[in-house]
Order: C-alpha cells, then structure tokens, then sequence
C-alpha cells in the first residue's frame, strides 16, 4: 500500500471523528513547524486537500488519543506514535 493510499484509507476512518479543532491542537502541541503557514497546511491535509500522511497522522494523533491507528496505515517501519505529546 503506498502512502498516499494509506492516507486515503486512514482519512475514511476518522473523516467523521476528526474535530474541527484538530489543527489548532497539533500547532499547539509544535506540530508544522517546517511550514511557512502550518494552519493552512494542516488544513488542507484535514480536508483532503493535501495527501500527508505524516500530517495526518500528527492531526489524529494530537486530536484523537484514544484513537488507535491501524499498524498497516502507518509509515513502513514505523508501529508506535510517531509524535511525543
């Protein structure tokens, strides 16, 4: 499955779920740093717009810690949270 896929797949998943305040809180936790304009960014990721996984993972993560994301969608080698909270 490539990345994008896994995206995809993921985005299904928590498309209802995601709260609309799930960019604000992955900022506030430094997350998208390393863009010029993370809100924008993660926002287009959050609506579909952007096909990040590392981004949208970060927005579930930080939104959405009760939520357990599926080893199979998670970037090769990786099977733990990739963000510290």
């Amino acid at each position: 499955m490539t990345e994008k896929q896994k995206y995809y797949a993921l985005q299904a998943l928590v498309c209802e779920e995601l709260p609309h305040f799930a960019v604000d809180r992955a900022i506030r936790a430094g997350y998208g740093q390393q863009y010029a304009s993370a809100s924008t960014r993660l926002a287009h990721v959050k609506q579909g717009k952007v096909a990040s996984l590392p981004d949208l993972l970060a927005l579930v993560e930080y939104s959405l810690p009760e939520f357990r994301i599926p080893a199979h969608l998670r970037p090769e080698g990786t099977a733990a949270p990739l963000f510290e909270k």
